[in-house]
């Protein structure tokens, strides 16, 4: 039987490290979009949570923003 390294898609409960927060890409990253957002509410929704309303669509994309990419430190 064989390693074989671990990746983002592990179960939760796994030893394995967090994969989250990614490195701030430089040139954006596409995937971080209006599409994205609106499935993720469409996930809370679905899950029994309010649709997101007025401002909480700017709170929804920086909470998410936080999540998965890393601060840019300043020196």
């Amino acid at each position: 039987m064989t390693s074989t390294p671990t990746t983002g898609s592990d179960t939760a409960g796994s030893m394995a490290g967090p994969s989250y927060p990614l490195p701030t890409p430089a040139g954006g990253d596409a995937r971080f979009s209006y599409g994205l957002l609106h499935d993720v509410a469409k996930a809370l929704q679905a899950n029994g949570f309010p649709r997101p309303e007025g401002a909480d669509w700017a709170h929804l994309m920086t909470a998410l923003g936080t999540f998965l990419y890393q601060s840019k430190e300043t020196s």
